[in-house]
């Protein structure tokens, strides 16, 4: 479970107040899973699928297959993955060679579907002997035939907005497993966490934080300005977060005083302008 959702904040004492306090939750989400949901409320999947049906009637809320969200179709898409690709090219190079440097020989690591994450990827030593997991289809795109490097691919439904697997054959492959580092991607930023352009995708990223020993988010600074609607966690899930030079400094503080250990790396000046992606 996503471990910003916890039964503290959001207590009940009666149904009405129930699915009050789920239209809030979800609100802040943007996408939640039955299953997520009927933890966190600590009552069954079936009473949750009845306060949502309840729900969408109302108009309050977005029910997709097997979960609820807050967005329109539009928002739970997301954006084009080549069009991602082009955006602060210098900036997520650099960002990914620092963290191939931090990628251990024979070490066990998730790499997240993202354009800064491929290009992890895309750098990583073959003779390093890595095991690397992933849903992301440029991820194993770019590691077929690398001499050294064991890959994982976590199949399921195939999105072509971002090249990823997702859905519950993804989900169920990942509850079995235990990684050392999982190198995160997000569409965007801010003091509440991480965010991503759709539910689907958030749903396999918190699942691939559960299982993770250590949580590397990597991400351009431009992504403190991006939009983007679904939350995947709050900070107190993430160790690392490696980042070009072009964040601020009271974006810096805000990290820090997150216990978040910023690691920052050099690009061009040019660079630092430029369009948000993940």
């Amino acid at each position: 479970m996503n471990p910003t959702m916890t039964k503290e904040n959001f207590r009940y004492t009666s149904a009405p107040e129930r699915r009050d306090r789920l239209v809030q939750f979800i609100t802040e989400q943007g996408y939640c899973t039955i299953t997520e949901l009927s933890k966190a409320f600590a009552v069954s999947e079936m009473t949750i699928r009845r306060d949502v049906l309840r729900l969408t009637e109302q108009g309050k809320v977005r029910g997709f297959r097997g979960g609820v969200g807050s967005l329109s179709k539009q928002d739970m898409e997301g954006s084009d993955y080549h069009l991602r690709d082009v955006k602060m090219a210098d900036a997520k190079r650099a960002i990914a060679l620092r963290a191939v440097e931090m990628i251990g020989t024979g070490s066990v690591v998730a790499i997240d579907a993202g354009t800064t994450t491929r290009q992890v990827a895309d750098l990583l030593p073959g003779e390093r002997g890595v095991t690397v997991v992933t849903h992301s289809f440029p991820v194993v795109s770019s590691l077929i035939g690398r001499g050294g490097t064991e890959v994982m691919c976590l199949g399921g439904l195939l999105h072509p907005e971002s090249l990823s697997f997702d859905g519950p054959a993804t989900l169920s492959a990942i509850s079995n497993l235990q990684v050392e580092t999982l190198f995160l991607a997000a569409s965007g930023i801010g003091e509440r966490g991480a965010f991503c352009g759709n539910g689907f995708d958030a749903i396999t990223k918190r699942a691939l934080i559960e299982v993770a020993e250590h949580v590397v988010l990597l991400t351009d600074s431009s992504k403190f300005y991006a939009s983007a609607m679904v939350k995947i966690c709050g900070w107190d899930a993430i160790d690392r977060v490696v980042i070009d030079d072009g964040i601020t400094d009271e974006h810096r503080l805000m990290l820090q005083q997150q216990d978040i250990d910023v690691v920052t790396v050099t690009t061009a000046p040019h660079e630092l302008t430029s369009g948000a992606a993940s």
